[in-house]
């Protein structure tokens, strides 16, 4: 399943309690392997638990994470 990125938008500015999913990153090769492991890679269905100034909460496949304001700033997403 591929998706358009044409109506994506930062998951800083995403709604809390919707389902995304991850289209696009702005990272290094490294961090974008560590954000696959976590469960931030491309295509991987998230939820947004939460929303901050500093940062996010995110259900991935694998569990609650939190990130930081520069990877919620730096992963594009699209809602489902």
């Amino acid at each position: 399943m591929t998706a358009s990125t044409d109506n994506s938008m930062q998951l800083s500015q995403a709604k809390a309690g919707l389902t995304y999913q991850v289209c696009k990153n702005v990272c290094s090769e490294a961090l974008s392997q560590k954000l696959t492991l976590m469960g931030l890679g491309m295509g991987m269905m998230i939820e947004l638990i939460a929303s901050y100034k500093h940062g996010a909460v995110i259900r991935t496949p694998f569990g609650d994470i939190a990130v930081g304001s520069d990877l919620s700033s730096s992963i594009s997403v699209l809602q489902i």
